[in-house]
């Protein structure tokens, strides 16, 4: 399909404008009051005194950050500073007020996230791939979770083996995109216009962890606007170790067939890269690979052993040995011979072995009830040729391997019109 899509600049200062007159300046002041107020700010921001954390709020705003060793944020920190005078403009009220809103959001954010994993984590089996084959470089995603309730009238079916997909047409994307000032454009489809994506990973919940970093007014960097390459990318991933923060592994690859897994817990960083002669990289979730975060996730959760009076063979431990063992699995499933291609690929996300081993996830009445998950949605994008082919699981009627696929076709990366409309 030959799409040309409209390149429309990034202008930080009118998106805080359209952000600010959504709010307003009372919606603003209330709001920021409902989080100090809070659970997971009341003890911290919330006991300040209100003059006290808008001087400090607004000092911080005040302070550059060091360009020498972070030198994207020349082009970053300016950017976060308009976006803030625009939602001051737009919701009539002053830097300092807009300033407060914004940090006691961030914040929230990152304290809600943090504490969120420090007892126990919800069940989850997430699995993902990079695969360099005739096809071109592909990712594949299984995103596995607690479903909702079964029906009582549901009568468990068993699952289907691979025969192939059927296709449903294919669509276009909406060929608009944003260019900002300096850099690549982010999301020119599967990754950004120099054909650097993610592709799939997985999260790894580790107890007991270190805070997150507080990097406002910053937050996130985004990489994919200055990464050329996955090489690149592992380089800025290291440098922003702290800004970008997480507790998974992130899948990518770019259009050359470079790829890599980064295993990021907060502070830490562990990146795998694929070898020239192998033709896959993969993850699962709840598992790291590399030796600097294999070595601390072990550490860990000998640590939570010992503070919770449990045992390696404790049934909340089980999930952690599983994952080993289904990590091993995918790995064996990426190297068979099956052409590495489309089919390869479709043949992976369907496998049904016996749990705890299956990618495809179906709670039937043989898995564990630690781990009862379903995969809610099954996908793989094509980075070579800007395409991405899509699963849903319909609750309880249709499991993502027996739906048809929706596939998305995105324009030709380097190929569009520049508007100066925002």
């Amino acid at each position: 399909m030959d799409i040309h899509p409209d390149i429309i600049p990034v202008i930080p200062y009118e998106d805080g404008r359209i952000d600010g007159q959504a709010l307003g300046c009372e919606g603003i002041r209330r709001q920021t009051d409902a989080l100090l107020r809070g659970v997971y700010l009341q003890d911290t921001l919330g006991a300040m005194e209100h003059a006290d954390l808008g001087r400090y709020v607004m000092a911080r705003l005040e302070t550059p950050p060091d360009y020498a060793r972070y030198p994207e944020l020349e082009d970053i920190y300016p950017e976060r500073i308009d976006y803030l005078r625009g939602l001051a403009h737009g919701a009539k009220c002053s830097l300092k007020t807009a300033a407060v809103y914004s940090y006691v959001v961030f914040r929230e954010e990152i304290d809600r996230y943090h504490r969120m994993y420090q007892l126990d984590r919800g069940p989850g089996h997430c699995s993902g791939f990079v695969m360099v084959g005739p096809d071109g470089v592909i990712g594949g995603q299984n995103i596995d979770s607690a479903p909702v309730p079964k029906p009582e009238d549901y009568r468990h079916h068993r699952a289907k083996s691979f025969t192939g997909i059927r296709q449903a047409k294919p669509r276009s994307a909406p060929a608009v995109l944003r260019k900002p000032r300096t850099g690549y454009i982010e999301a020119w489809g599967i990754g950004n216009e120099k054909g650097v994506a993610y592709l799939g990973g997985g999260s790894c919940g580790v107890w007991l962890d270190e805070p997150i970093e507080d990097t406002w007014p910053i937050g996130r960097v985004p990489l994919l606007r200055f990464a050329a390459d996955v090489e690149q990318l592992a380089v800025l991933y290291r440098r922003y170790t702290l800004h970008n923060w997480g507790r998974d592994t992130a899948l990518y690859a770019d259009t050359h067939g470079g790829a890599i897994a980064v295993e990021k817990s907060y502070r830490r960083i562990g990146i795998r890269a694929r070898r020239p002669e192998a033709p896959a990289l993969w993850a699962t979730e709840g598992h790291w690979e590399s030796p600097e975060m294999s070595a601390y996730l072990r550490a860990k959760r000998l640590e939570y052993l010992e503070r919770a009076g449990k045992h390696l063979g404790a049934g909340d431990m089980r999930y952690a040995a599983d994952n080993a063992v289904r990590f091993a699995h995918l790995g064996e499933l990426c190297h068979a011979s099956w052409g590495r291609g489309y089919d390869h690929v479709r043949r992976i996300l369907t496998d049904h072995s016996p749990f705890p081993r299956n990618i495809c996830r179906h709670a039937g009445p043989d898995t564990d009830a630690y781990d009862v998950t379903v995969t809610m949605q099954s996908y793989f994008q094509d980075v070579t040729h800007n395409r991405a082919c899509t699963r849903h699981w319909t609750p309880w009627k249709r499991f993502c391997c027996e739906a048809p696929e929706e596939v998305v076709e995105y324009p030709a990366r380097g190929r569009g019109g520049v508007s100066s409309d925002k």
